[in-house]
């Protein structure tokens, strides 16, 4: 298979990393210069592509699927990704668990009401050019140096009690791998870790412990239609 990568953030680099190990031949994209360099070195094909500047796409041509991982919180990209003149049999759109309202409940891909509008129309933005694509909404990226103990390291988070929705790339990657080579099109999975400790259990500080409901999204459909198994399950034990 060969699969392109749409934008090499630090998830986009990881996921051609991870893609390439497991034998698809890759093509990854960035709008940074100094990244093809990297992204070569991990055995991918590197271009850089910004859309709205960059007018020739025939690298992409002959690519099985192409996971899209733009910014989904942002809009600059819009116009240009529905003039793309381009065919995947396969897509992928990465975009957030931020998606869902930030009220208590437990959420998952039936709850429409109340969607964040901009990551909301990023969403049918790339549904209309692709009807196929499935969407994953991951939820707080975690893995490596991205962790609460690092964010928190010059300050104190100001609600402790709050529960978290994170995953880790690894199994982000590993998902991307299973949808890709699945027959499943248009769907959307949420992906988000299956336990949801609170900051104050993941940073081990004390904690009011005030037995508030929280908000929880849901892994349940991407498990039960994959019978998929966590490497990471619990993101106290993300960073060890």
């Amino acid at each position: 298979m060969k699969a392109a990568v749409v934008g090499c953030g630090w998830l986009g680099e990881r996921l051609a990393a991870y893609l390439v190990k497991q034998g698809l031949q890759v093509i990854a994209t960035t709008t940074s210069p100094e990244k093809l360099k990297p992204i070569s070195a991990s055995g991918a094909e590197a271009h850089l592509l910004e859309f709205g500047k960059t007018t020739d796409f025939t690298f992409l041509n002959d690519c099985d699927a192409a996971i899209f991982s733009m910014p989904a919180a942002k809009d600059n990209w819009h116009a240009a990704f529905r003039q793309l003149d381009l065919n995947f049999p396969k897509t992928i759109f990465f975009s957030s668990s931020g998606i869902y309202p930030q009220t208590i409940g437990t959420f998952t891909e039936d709850n429409t009401d109340g969607l964040r509008a901009d990551l909301a129309l990023s969403e049918e933005t790339v549904r209309v050019k692709f009807p196929q694509t499935n969407i994953l909404r991951l939820a707080g990226l975690m893995g490596d140096e991205r962790n609460l103990s690092n964010f928190f390291k010059n300050r104190a988070p100001s609600d402790p009690d709050k529960a978290v929705n994170h995953i880790h790339y690894e199994d982000i990657v590993h998902a991307v791998h299973l949808v890709l080579l699945s027959d499943v099109q248009a769907e959307t999975f949420n992906i988000v870790a299956p336990k949801h400790p609170t900051i104050a259990q993941i940073l081990n500080i004390p904690s009011g412990n005030t037995g508030k409901s929280a908000r929880i999204i849901s892994a349940e459909k991407f498990i039960q239609n994959f019978n998929y198994k966590f490497i990471h399950p619990n993101p106290q034990y993300f960073s060890r």
